[in-house]
């Protein structure tokens, strides 16, 4: 094996492939670069899964025992999107003001190179290891990590079946600078609704009063959805497994780093609250009903007087604790079926990812408290992940405990134009990884 001697030459490199789903070169440029960092710096056997979509990587270091650590990442970045936005080529890594620049520096390109290299900066001092280190590195984790539960499935009793637990490298560390330990996250439902009243638009003059304007149906139809006065869900069955945080919940929310001032200059919004335990029990145990998008008719800065044919709505809805996907969908169906009935809706699920509650050991918490103190970098522990990751494939399909483990600044713009990876978060990441590894390589588990 030989060491990674330029962590950051290695992400220029993996940067450079353009990745997104559109670009199979681009995907399969990341595929062999990755491979190649697998077999050569980290000493394991690769494997290449098939699925219905892009290929998966699964890597294995054998130890003196078959029992496994497993790392996923995703190789697939998202598009750049509006290169006006960009300081800088997307995918050319730049560097300036002590970050690295440039499309999946933070999700998940950067973060991969970071436990990359930390485990080869371990393995290259630990030749021998009393337990097995796997790696299962995706291509469609952006486009929603549709056939990983498949993958998992047809593998359980196969390439994963000494999978003992499971640590994601996604996502963002705190806001404070302090890395983080997620115990589990929230799923994600989402729906498109759209209304269609005509064939086509038609003037207001005309048509006004004696046809019916789709926007106004959405309307219609949102209020049966969701009480915007007092922000609640009316769908029958939402808040079924909606659960208060413990009392260990509580004290660890409660030793998290809270700075509003400085939370609210990163989103370039004022926030709902500032109060610290409100702040994260709204963020981790209650669930949403965000709209993220809607059209209809003129949308330009024209005057227009049309009576729209066609308006959609566009909703996503982020779950928590037990909430069942199956009794959401009913309760939506119920309150859909009279307009489904008249022709004037439709709809369709854009997203169906039940969230995951991870309860960690003692062995577990007291492996990442000694891997902080080693590499000297801070930790806090946030007990559910505000936002989505497919972690419930492990627990529910795996039946194995996941712990999500960020590796990127809490600002890195991922999804955004000039997505980016600090220099600290890159470096202090890279000791994290490799000082986790040792804490587990001592207690042999």
């Amino acid at each position: 094996m030989q060491l990674i001697a330029s962590p950051v030459h290695v992400l220029q490199e993996l940067v450079g492939c353009r990745s997104v789903s559109t670009d199979d070169a681009g995907q399969h440029a990341a595929m062999e670069k990755i491979v190649n960092i697998l077999e050569k710096n980290i000493g394991a056997k690769v494997t290449l899964i098939s699925t219905a979509g892009k290929p998966a990587i699964f890597a294995t270091v054998s130890g003196d025992r078959p029992e496994a650590l497993l790392f996923y990442g995703h190789y697939d970045v998202m598009t750049p999107g509006d290169l006006t936005q960009w300081k800088s080529d997307p995918f050319t890594l730049v560097k300036r003001d002590q970050r690295f620049y440039g499309r999946g520096t933070g999700d998940n390109k950067g973060q991969l190179v970071a436990t990359l290299t930390g485990i080869s900066n371990f393995l290259n001092h630990h030749p021998e290891l009393p337990y097995t280190i796997q790696f299962l590195i995706e291509g469609e984790e952006e486009q929603g990590s549709v056939n990983l539960p498949e993958l998992v499935r047809s593998q359980k009793d196969g390439l994963l079946q000494h999978v003992q637990k499971v640590f994601v490298t996604d996502g963002s560390m705190n806001a404070s600078g302090a890395h983080v330990l997620r115990l589990g996250n929230r799923g994600l439902f989402g729906l498109r609704l759209t209304a269609t009243t005509a064939t086509h638009a038609n003037h207001s003059g005309n048509a006004g009063n004696v046809i019916a304007n789709p926007v106004n149906v959405l309307h219609e139809v949102l209020d049966q959805l969701y009480d915007f006065s007092n922000q609640h869900v009316l769908i029958p069955g939402f808040y079924d497994g909606v659960n208060a945080p413990t009392p260990q919940e509580l004290s660890w929310i409660e030793a998290l780093p809270f700075n509003p001032e400085q939370i609210a200059t990163v989103f370039g919004s004022l926030l709902t609250t500032t109060d610290k335990r409100s702040y994260y029990q709204k963020l981790m145990y209650e669930p949403t009903f965000n709209i993220n998008g809607m059209a209809a008719g003129n949308t330009g800065t024209d005057v227009k007087t049309i009576v729209p044919d066609s308006a959609f709505i566009s909703i996503d809805m982020r779950l928590v604790g037990n909430q069942s996907i199956p009794v959401i969908e009913t309760g939506i169906e119920k309150v859909l079926t009279p307009y489904l009935k008249t022709g004037s809706l439709a709809y369709a699920i854009t997203g169906r990812v039940p969230p995951t509650v991870v309860h960690p050991s003692d062995t577990d918490l007291n492996a990442f408290k000694d891997a902080s103190r080693q590499s000297h970098v801070s930790l806090v522990i946030e007990p559910m992940m505000p936002g989505t990751d497919p972690n419930y494939v492990w627990q529910d399909i795996l039946q194995v405990p996941v712990f999500t483990v960020p590796l990127a600044n809490f600002d890195q713009n991922n999804h955004a134009a000039n997505e980016n990876i600090t220099e600290q978060a890159f470096s202090s990441s890279i000791r994290f990884i490799e000082s986790l590894i040792a804490t587990y390589e001592k207690r042999g588990k």
